[in-house]
């Protein structure tokens, strides 16, 4: 995981990469003090994450994330500004805005959430043939009964093991997913209707919602939808 840093002000540039190396000493972090010289060393040097400032010599840091952001498999973009004259200018460029000067605390709930947006969303299963791997944006929904777990996925399959239902609620929990009944959970990029008892998936599969979570998925979803 390569992160880049860009600021032409020298000790905005110390700073976060100070603040990196608090998170994580084995980060791997590189600073420009241009968006010139980020664009220059693209992509010899291909960043996961850069943290930008906007305010430069041209080009900006608005313009460079434009041309990142255009490339295939562009960076993660956090634009770090004393103003938040292009807030909307750049909304779809930026994961987030952090505004100057930054705290450490700040700095490291927006790392957090970079390097989790970078990471492949993935989770394993565990059986007696082995260890499988998923994709979450391969995964529909999963539903529990006696001592199994049967995942439904993109590709038509249904994988059954033998595992524990919250096991598997706890690996998702960080993605977009929602219990809606004792025995199901639903990845919330495939809901196709929601009815106030029922759930309908892309897939087609028709789930109830149990009673005691309406609220709790109803909430889920809203934030979901929102990009919350």
């Amino acid at each position: 995981m390569l992160v880049a840093i860009c600021d032409d002000s020298p000790d905005d540039l110390a700073l976060l990469r100070g603040y990196c190396r608090q998170y994580d000493p084995g980060l791997a972090v590189r600073t420009y003090s241009s968006a010139k010289e980020l664009l220059a060393s693209y992509p010899t040097e291909k960043p996961d994450i850069v943290f930008m400032d906007i305010e430069m010599e041209p080009p900006n840091g608005f313009e460079a994330a434009q041309r990142l952001r255009a490339e295939r498999d562009g960076p993660v973009i956090v634009f770090t500004t004393q103003t938040l004259n292009y807030a909307v200018r750049g909304y779809g460029l930026a994961l987030r805005y952090l505004p100057k000067p930054i705290d450490y605390d700040t700095f490291s709930q927006v790392l957090e959430l970079a390097l989790r947006e970078r990471t492949p969303q993935k989770i394993s299963v565990s059986s007696d043939s082995g260890t499988e791997i998923l994709n979450v944006s391969e995964l529909y929904w999963f539903e529990v009964y006696g001592h199994n777990v049967c995942f439904h996925l993109a590709d038509g399959r249904e994988l059954q093991v033998r595992c524990t239902f919250s096991s598997i609620l706890e690996q998702v929990r960080p993605y977009a997913f929602a219990q809606i009944h004792k025995s199901y959970c639903v990845n919330l990029a495939f809901v196709e209707r929601a009815e106030p008892n029922s759930v309908t998936l892309t897939d087609g599969a028709a789930l109830p919602v149990g009673r005691s979570f309406v609220k709790s998925f109803r909430e889920r979803l809203g934030n979901y939808l929102r990009g919350r």
